[in-house]
């Protein structure tokens, strides 16, 4: 059971606001981390933010393993991400955010500058951490979320009844032969959204959840739509009109459909918001399905090797 952590989302929220407030972070650097921490820079590419999200895996292998950079900015809710950490040795300086403040990345001797997270114990899904992540981020990059706080206080009954909804939906989905698959499409900043709900929901059913872009699955995708189950996060904006054209479209094709639309009046704090109804739907097929670790194939990627280990991989 994860329902007390995600009850402590607007506790939790507030307190990385009031925490991080006046926070500055720079553009034109690479933000780097995996997971979860990487899927929340993605949002801020589609707010017009001019940063350039790096998975930080792929980032050490192929970009900086054999050259030091300046500067950069590395993410890992844990502090403890391999990968991470292997990159903050290639930035002779780089901003660290975490939420364990004796983790080794911050405690790394290029770290010039450390930002906190403040989500308190997280033993299950990213939900805490992703949004204080974000929170975080909106500051950092000149953005007032308070609207977004006032929801997380006062909305929580009704994020936990549709994500319930969602939940027992998927459940159902699961049980039949004919169901091949569960689609979740994002548009704009909510592509994050959408990648954060299929990496949450692929750890809970132990099956594979995939994550694209609304326009991604019109161009080929919607041919697989007979028998799936396609989650769509629809928030206002340039593509809500082609989207509902798309999920009628699907829909007539076979496709069994759960729109989740505007929950916010400025849709620039969505990507906040959205992934509360994926949070609850998760702790529900946790609950239903009888789950009993998260981590069942392997733990989390967070032990730090030596150098003569990176240099092996």
């Amino acid at each position: 059971m994860f329902k007390k952590e995600i009850y402590e989302i607007p506790y939790r929220t507030e307190l990385c606001y009031q925490k991080n407030k006046g926070l500055i972070l720079p553009e034109d650097l690479p933000y780097i981390g995996m997971g979860a921490s990487y899927i929340a820079t993605k949002a801020f590419r589609y707010l017009g933010i001019n940063i350039f999200p790096e998975k930080a895996a792929e980032y050490y292998a192929y970009q900086i393993r054999n050259r030091k950079l300046n500067n950069g900015v590395l993410i890992s809710q844990s502090g403890q991400s391999s990968e991470t950490n292997w990159c903050a040795d290639h930035f002779t300086s780089f901003i660290g955010i975490v939420n364990d403040e004796d983790s080794p990345l911050v405690k790394h001797e290029n770290c010039s500058k450390k930002v906190f997270l403040y989500s308190g114990e997280e033993k299950h899904i990213p939900s805490k951490t992703y949004l204080n992540t974000l929170m975080v981020l909106y500051l950092g990059f000149g953005f007032d979320p308070r609207e977004a706080l006032q929801f997380f206080k006062h909305n929580l009954n009704h994020y936990e009844q549709v994500g319930n909804d969602m939940g027992e939906l998927i459940r159902k989905t699961r049980k039949g032969w004919r169901k091949r698959a569960i689609y979740v499409l994002g548009n704009g900043p909510n592509i994050a959204t959408a990648d954060l709900a299929a990496l949450v929901l692929s750890e809970v059913l132990k099956t594979p959840v995939i994550s694209m872009s609304a326009s991604q699955y019109d161009h080929g995708f919607k041919e697989t739509s007979k028998n799936v189950l396609v989650i769509a996060i629809n928030h206002k904006g340039p593509e809500y009109k082609r989207t509902k054209h798309l999920l009628k479209l699907i829909k007539k094709a076979g496709a069994e459909v759960f729109e989740l639309k505007d929950s916010i009046n400025n849709a620039i704090y969505s990507p906040l918001i959205y992934p509360m109804y994926f949070f609850f739907a998760a702790e529900y097929l946790n609950s239903s399905l009888k789950v009993k670790s998260i981590f069942q194939v392997g733990n989390k990627v967070t032990r730090v090797e030596t150098k003569s280990e990176k240099d092996n991989q």
